[in-house]
């Protein structure tokens, strides 16, 4: 029997919130690892401001001096803060469902406010079908967002940077929170780039050294490398020159028999596990950039750097109404967010030739 406007409604919200562990196996689906480090302890992005501000001391005006009997002294003025500055973005998706398509599937649509004739196969099916597409949508979302907090900001008009800005391969260049990296010393990552050597010997101490030097800069001004996300070209170059310059341990505990499993289950830098994102290797589905993706090792304090998003607006399900001029139901989802960084200094990236 048919079904009204407002009981597809009414079905799309109970679909939302009683139906999603019931989904279709997921075949194509990656890990974020980012999104997912950051998500836990994201900030909150507080309505009626424009920017998201960070305060940030950038100097101590020393005017230190020697002195000695009668000889005058001088006193200066000091500003040693200054305000780094970050815009939050919105984020949108959306799907319709038409009569059409609802007829498909064994749904009649009625505009009759009455009593509901409704099948239960109907209210099955329609489940059914909103399910699946709920999960895209949700699946979805969390690539964009995910996607945009790595790339520069530069791939749509309304998009603000996110790491490949932030943490730079060209650190010496550009505005970051309203700060010119050109001008401000302190206000710089640190980055190398073309690692490489003759043999594995040599790749392996190549690595080894930027990622140490990489560690040092981080310190230097009291920053703390929490997190490395790198690619798969960069994981597999560590891992085979450490395996072809003999830098493995085989741990025996003695016994009747050895049991070798070839698979590599971690490596670590300083105590840090490299963390591999998928995404980097498919250059988040887009033009491979002058470093590929897949050859990027970022070290990272996410002690200052952090996300910001509207608990009220994050991921937010909307039901637009139904247009006068069309058939069709929309549903869509919404989000308010954005990255912001106190201590660039203490953030790190290499990559391999």
């Amino acid at each position: 029997m048919p079904m009204t406007p407002l009981e597809i409604d009414k079905v799309g919200k109970t679909t939302i919130d009683f139906y999603r562990k019931n989904t279709p196996k997921d075949q194509i689906n990656v890990e974020r690892p980012l999104l997912d480090t950051l998500l836990p302890k994201a900030k909150p992005l507080e309505g009626g401001k424009e920017y998201l501000n960070e305060n940030i001391y950038v100097s101590n005006g020393a005017n230190g001096q020697f002195w000695s009997g009668n000889a005058k002294v001088t006193y200066n003025t000091r500003e040693p803060n200054e305000l780094a500055k970050y815009q939050w973005m919105n984020h949108h998706d959306g799907f319709t469902v038409n009569e059409d398509e609802l007829m498909r599937n064994g749904i009649k649509v009625l505009d009759d406010k009455g009593k509901s004739t409704t099948t239960r196969n109907e209210l099955v099916q329609l489940t059914n079908m909103l399910t699946s597409k709920f999960k895209a949508l949700d699946e979805g979302s969390l690539d964009f967002i995910h996607k945009s907090l790595w790339l520069d900001g530069t791939q749509a008009a309304d998009a603000k940077p996110g790491i490949d800005a932030l943490v730079s391969l060209t650190p010496n260049t550009g505005v970051i929170g309203g700060l010119n990296a050109a001008n401000a010393t302190y206000w710089r990552n640190y980055a190398q780039t073309g690692i490489t050597g003759a043999d594995a010997t040599a790749r392996l101490a190549a690595v080894l050294d930027a990622m140490e030097k990489a560690k040092r800069a981080i310190r230097r001004t009291k920053g703390r490398m929490t997190h490395i996300f790198v690619g798969a070209d960069f994981l597999d170059f560590v891992r085979n020159a450490a395996i072809a310059a003999n830098q493995t341990q085989i741990q025996y505990s003695g016994g009747s028999t050895l049991s070798i499993d070839l698979a590599t289950k971690e490596i670590k830098f300083d105590g840090i596990p490299l963390v591999w994102v998928p995404d980097f290797d498919t250059n988040f589905d887009g033009a491979a950039p002058a470093i590929t993706w897949a050859k990027r090792c970022y070290m990272l304090d996410l002690k200052s750097l952090w996300l910001n998003k509207d608990e009220d607006d994050w991921l937010r399900t909307r039901y637009p109404g139904r247009p006068i001029d069309q058939y069709v139901y929309y549903f869509a989802q919404t989000s308010k967010y954005g990255l912001s960084m106190d201590k660039r200094n203490a953030q790190a990236v290499v990559s391999i030739a």
